[in-house]
């Protein structure tokens, strides 16, 4: 049986980061055919596709130093081409919507400047309790209910009155009162968000990132699916009968799936899983004859006339993800158990998402469709409910009780971008090095 001193489970960027800075012998498991999780790319029929849009914009000057380092030249940074489209005025509007309602029909921005002012002299609100209550107490009537609202129901797939939020820094734009009413008057007020400028590869796609960090890491194992886990005799066993013994165990794989791993987990623990919510993201992915489809980088759909919420253009990202001559679109597509697809099987998602595009005027009933594919994410997005950070804590003390060290977007269960990730890697590696 091998044994190894540190055994990293999953070899998505959190874990090859963990592996990066862990001290002493290491060995990454990924049940992947090649390292990087959902920070991989897919080929079809020439175009690059990306596990949704993933970008890049760092936090910290930690994590942005290494992935200058990690991409060298191959990478541009450029600025931001965000917007929403709304088909009931046939109209594009910048994003974020509250920075941005300049020609939008009259009614509709005197509705949102006038409910944000009327929240803004209300000296005496109650403190809001969950996520819709506040989207109203934070933003007022009109934005809440002209986007804010119904856009969450529809990336979320449950009501915000069921959700918590203190996941929203950096999420969630919150102009001031001269911004909004500046982005209301004009048509050139500035970007605004975390995003408002952002890196991306110019080759590979966003599989380059994973690829260079990989090249760091001494041992991956790849086409390792794990079965089991014994925290007792610190060991992990696989589909194919092979077992690892470790002396640190570094837990990357989304904590809902715990129960299958291990045996005998409390009955605290296990009711704290089953009450982790999650959603779930089916990425379709179009690339047609003919180029530039869009100008834009990204687009927000928040009416039920579609099936997807956001869509991303990836030739706009980086030209070297399209053949010459063609263009492509990513449309990502929520849901869950609390929303079920409006769609069954893989060929009427792709239609339905196709007619969609017809419908916004994204594609022409006579664009040949070159790629169509379906990248299903799942779990996709944490969902911060409001039970979120009890269930969690109970998870994350018993694992460290029994020597495991969750991290990541699904082993810290959180709304984490890529920089987070590794840089919850590197937290974890510093706790085991002794840091």
């Amino acid at each position: 049986m091998q044994h190894t001193e540190n055994v990293v489970l999953g070899g998505g960027l959190t874990g090859l980061s963990a592996a990066y800075h862990l001290n002493g012998p290491t060995t990454v498991y990924e049940r992947g055919s090649r390292p990087g999780g959902l920070a991989c790319s897919e080929e079809v029929n020439g175009f690059l596709f990306d596990y949704a849009p993933h970008i890049l914009f760092p936090e910290t000057e930690y994590a942005a130093k290494l992935i200058r380092e990690l991409l060298g030249d191959n990478i541009n940074v450029q600025g931001r081409k965000a917007f929403l489209y709304h088909l009931k005025y046939d109209l594009y509007s910048k994003f974020p919507f509250q920075s941005h309602l300049h020609g939008l029909p009259v009614d509709v921005i005197v509705d949102c400047v006038a409910g944000l002012v009327d929240v803004m002299r209300q000296t005496d609100r109650p403190e809001p309790q969950n996520y819709r209550e506040w989207i109203y107490w934070r933003f007022g009537k009109g934005i809440a209910e002209h986007l804010m609202i119904p856009y969450s129901e529809r990336v979320w797939t449950i009501d915000p009155k069921h959700m918590n939020f203190d996941w929203i820094a950096r999420r969630v734009p919150e102009p001031d009162i001269e911004t909004v009413l500046r982005g209301a008057l004009h048509d050139e007020s500035a970007q605004s968000g975390a995003t408002k400028e952002f890196w991306y590869p110019i080759e590979g796609a966003i599989e380059a990132l994973p690829k260079a960090l990989a090249a760091r890491v001494s041992d991956i194992r790849l086409d390792h699916t794990v079965t089991a886990i014994d925290p007792t005799a610190k060991t992990v066993s696989f589909k194919d009968g092979s077992q690892t013994g470790y002396d640190k165990l570094v837990y990357t794989l989304p904590l809902v799936h715990l129960p299958q791993f291990i045996q005998d987990v409390p009955n605290s623990v296990r009711a704290a899983i089953d009450g982790l919510q999650h959603n779930r993201i089916d990425c379709v992915n179009i690339g047609i004859n003919r180029p530039n489809m869009s100008p834009h980088h990204w687009l927000y759909f928040y009416e039920d006339d579609f099936i997807f919420h956001r869509i991303s253009f990836p030739q706009n990202f980086s030209a070297a993800t399209c053949p010459p001559g063609t263009s492509s679109v990513c449309c990502e597509v929520a849901s869950s158990k609390h929303r079920p697809p409006r769609v069954e099987g893989r060929d009427n998602l792709i239609q339905s998402v196709i007619d969609g595009l017809v419908k916004a005027g994204i594609m022409r009933e006579d664009d040949e469709v070159l790629a169509a594919d379906v990248l299903p994410i799942d779990p996709a997005y944490v969902i911060y409910d409001l039970d979120y950070h009890k269930n969690v804590g109970t998870i994350h003390e018993w694992l460290i009780s029994i020597g495991i060290h969750p991290c990541g977007r699904f082993g810290d269960w959180e709304y984490y971008n890529m920089d987070h990730s590794m840089m919850s890697g590197k937290r974890v590696a510093d706790v085991l090095n002794g840091g």
